[in-house]
C-alpha cells in the first residue's frame, strides 16, 4: 500500500462488494493506521469490515443518491472499489434508485466495463478521487512462476499456451475473463454467471483434465473490476477434477493467497502465473 505523505492524510471510502480483497485491504489500512470509511454493498461484508474501519455503513447496491451522500458527510476524498458484486444484479432494476437508473440509461451498453466507467465519472464528477487498486494491493498481484509445489504437466501446459491467447481476445471483446479448456478445445466461457460457476460448467462437461485460464483485459483499468481468483476458485477445480489453474502474471488478484496455496497444495493442485 502507498505510504505517500498525502494518502496518509486522506480519508479514504471503500465501496465493498464480496470476497476477501475488501477484508485484506481494511485489515492492512488499519494496521497502517489510515482512516477508511467502509460501505458494504451487502451485510454480511459490512459485518466483517466493521472492526478494522473508523466508520461502516451497509447500503445496497443500486442506492447510489444515499453511497454518495455518505461519501460526502464522511469528506471522503480518495475512494477504492473492491470486490465482487453479482452482475444479474443489472437486470433487478427495482434495486436502484432513480439517480442509478439515470446512469444505466447513460451508459452504452451494460457490459461491465461500459457502466463501471460511468460509476467512475459520476464519483469523479462529485469530486472523489478513485483510487488504483493496484497501488494499494500489488502483493495481491502474483509475479511469473509456478506458485504451488507442483507445476502444470506437459498436456495442461499446451492447453493454457492455447488458451491464454482466446482468453485475452474474450476479455477484450468485454464476454468474460476466464475460460476452460480441454485437449485444446474450449468448454466453457464466462459471461454474466461470474467464475466460479463457470468452472463448474467447464468441469462438469470436460469430466476431468481441463485447465482453467484467467486474464486481465489488455487495456485494464485497475480503478475497478479487477479480474481474480480466491478459494472456492481452487476447491471449483479440485472438485471438478481440473489439471491446472493459470493466471496472468502482475495482472490477476489471488485473494486469500496464503489460503489458496495451501489449499492447491494439500490437493497436489497446480497453479501458474503466466
Amino acid at each position: 500500500m502507498s505510504t505517500q505523505e498525502s494518502n496518509d492524510k486522506k480519508v479514504i471510502g471503500l465501496i465493498a462488494g464480496a470476497g476477501g480483497v475488501p477484508l485484506f485491504f481494511a485489515k492492512k489500512a488499519a494496521a497502517m493506521g489510515l482512516q477508511v470509511i467502509s460501505i458494504g454493498l451487502s451485510n454480511s461484508i459490512d459485518k466483517a469490515l466493521k472492526p478494522y474501519v473508523e466508520k461502516n455503513y451497509s447500503i445496497g447496491i443500486g442506492k447510489g443518491e444515499k453511497i454518495i451522500q455518505v461519501l460526502k458527510n464522511e469528506n471522503v476524498q480518495g475512494l477504492i472499489m473492491l470486490g465482487k458484486v453479482d452482475k444479474s444484479v443489472l437486470f433487478q432494476l427495482q434495486l436502484f434508485d432513480s439517480r442509478s437508473l439515470k446512469l444505466l440509461k447513460r451508459v452504452a451498453t451494460h457490459e461491465d466495463k461500459s457502466v463501471l466507467v460511468g460509476v467512475i465519472k459520476e464519483l469523479e464528477n462529485e469530486g472523489f478521487a478513485v483510487l488504483d487498486q493496484k497501488e494499494y494491493l500489488s502483493e495481491l498481484f502474483p509475479q511469473k512462476g509456478v506458485l504451488t509445489k507442483n507445476k502444470p504437466g506437459e498436456d495442461a501446459m499446451r492447453d493454457i499456451e492455447y488458451g491464454f491467447p482466446i482468453a485475452k481476445q474474450l476479455a477484450d471483446m468485454e464476454i468474460g475473463q476466464t475460460i476452460v479448456v480441454k485437449n485444446k478445445t474450449v468448454v466453457a466461457v464466462e459471461a454474466l454467471e461470474g467464475t466460479d460457476r463457470t468452472l463448474e460448467r467447464g468441469c462438469s462437461i470436460a469430466k476431468e483434465g481441463c485447465v482453467a485460464v484467467k486474464v486481465s483485459r489488455t487495456g485494464q483499468d485497475y480503478r475497478y473490476d479487477a479480474p481474480g481468483v480466491g478459494e472456492k476458485t481452487i476447491q471449483a477445480l479440485i472438485k471438478g477434477k481440473a489439471s491446472a489453474l493459470a493466471i496472468e502474471a502482475e495482472r490477476v488478484i489471488i485473494a486469500e493467497m496464503e489460503d489458496v496455496i495451501s489449499a492447491a497444495d494439500s490437493a497436489n493442485f497446480p497453479i501458474i502465473a503466466i
